[in-house]
């Protein structure tokens, strides 16, 4: 299935708006309490940050026919990597927001769709944010084989 490339920059460039304002408030909350769990949470929506401008980048300037090749590649291929390993991390985030949540309703007599929505934004964040990153590894991947495949089409088609 092709990828539509114009939706795809859209996605990236929505997951550069979630992740910025997420590494703000993350980046606040370090200065308040740091730990663990605060500097993780730096990391991997930083990582985040630079797959999607990276990605951008990368099909703004290689699309339709340069293939990834040198520094880029080398960029490309940690990213990509760092970015895969930070799933881990962002599911773990979800899940213990939703254990909190949990805890705290057993504490009322809510239920989950009465909780101020101040309260449920990490969970929406995180999982959009952990959603639009597989769409956005799922792209890399395709626009990467698609790329070096119009290189290959092109390079023969001048032979």
């Amino acid at each position: 299935m092709p990828i539509n490339w114009k939706l795809y920059r859209a996605v990236c460039l929505l997951q550069i708006v979630l992740t910025t304002i997420v590494l703000f408030h993350s980046l606040l909350y370090f200065f308040e309490s740091p730990g663990f769990g605060t500097i993780s949470r730096l990391i991997v929506f930083l990582l985040s940050l630079l797959l999607a401008t990276f990605t951008l980048h990368l099909i703004n300037n290689n699309y339709p026919d340069n293939p990834v090749a040198g520094r880029q590649k080398k960029t490309f291929n940690r990213l990509f990597l760092l970015n895969f390993m930070a799933l881990a991390f962002l599911f773990g985030f979800i899940f213990a927001e939703v254990q909190l949540i949990s805890s705290a309703l057993a504490l009322t007599t809510l239920p989950a769709y009465r909780l101020p929505f101040l309260f449920l934004a990490p969970v929406v964040s995180y999982s959009m944010i952990l959603l639009l990153q597989l769409v956005i590894l799922y792209g890399l991947y395709d626009l990467r084989r698609q790329l070096d495949m119009n290189f290959r089409k092109k390079k023969f088609d001048f032979e």
